[in-house]
């Protein structure tokens, strides 16, 4: 594969973002005290934090979360788009081109929401719809099929789920430490992002780079847990929204 860049300067470009990119961040928590309550939050989370509904808190808690988001966002497509020439193609977006913009727009933030986040309040009714979102997207791989595509046999194992979840497997969460359950739904939304991609065609290489792809999602859903816990989960989906949104218009400019 022919690369842009020799290795030693892609090494030194990236080295050079990264030490940037932890300079800014250093700055910002020392004068930030919302960005010194995020990073503790994700330190030692905790599950019945005191909320914060004030206005000003949230916008501040939304332009941590963008800045977070496109700050990962660019510092991986820079790299790789300085080593690979072309970005990896996922194969959602023919699944999103059938479906009207709306929907593509607010089903995403909903259905990630309620599988991701509405489940770290660890109440019953919560978990039951939380496994019942994931099993949603786990069963398009299973099934083979695309993620919105809606089958009886997607239905069928959403419904087996949900009464596994309300009848026994509610008291199984509720055992689990606070810490381990966030870290695996952050884990679990990375790695889930990866059925996206068209597995088959792919090598080592490629798979890998698929990996780190979807790992920069990691911190987004970080701050996505802060602000479902923080600012309530009607919060949480909004701002999913907005993030959406904004990526939508920054690539319709491209």
């Amino acid at each position: 594969m022919n690369h842009p860049l020799s290795f030693p300067y892609f090494v030194l470009a990236i080295v050079v973002a990264i030490f940037c990119f932890i300079a800014f961040f250093y700055i910002s928590y020392r004068k930030s005290e919302k960005l010194r309550d995020i990073v503790g939050f994700t330190l030692h989370p905790q599950e019945y934090c005191a909320n914060d509904f004030r206005i000003v808190s949230i916008i501040k808690s939304f332009l941590w979360l963008f800045i977070i988001h496109m700050s990962f966002s660019v510092v991986y497509h820079f790299a790789d788009l300085i080593f690979y020439s072309k970005g990896v193609e996922t194969n959602i977006g023919d699944t999103m081109q059938t479906l009207p913009l709306w929907v593509v727009l607010i089903l995403p933030p909903i259905l990630e929401e309620t599988a991701f986040r509405l489940s770290l309040k660890r109440k019953r009714l919560y978990i039951a719809l939380s496994c019942t979102a994931i099993m949603f997207f786990v069963s398009a791989v299973i099934f083979s099929t695309k993620v919105y595509d809606v089958t009886w046999q997607r239905l069928f194992s959403c419904v087996v789920v949900v009464l596994i979840a309300w009848l026994w497997g509610y008291k199984w969460i509720l055992k689990i430490n606070f810490k381990t359950w966030l870290w695996a739904l952050v884990l679990f939304f990375s790695i889930l992002h990866i059925i996206n991609y068209d597995l088959s065609t792919m090598d080592t290489g490629e798979l890998i780079r698929v990996v780190m792809k979807e790992a920069v999602k990691i911190p987004s859903a970080l701050m996505f847990c802060y602000i479902r816990l923080k600012h309530g989960f009607a919060t949480s989906i909004t701002l999913h929204f907005a993030i959406n949104l904004s990526a939508f218009l920054l690539g319709s400019l491209v």
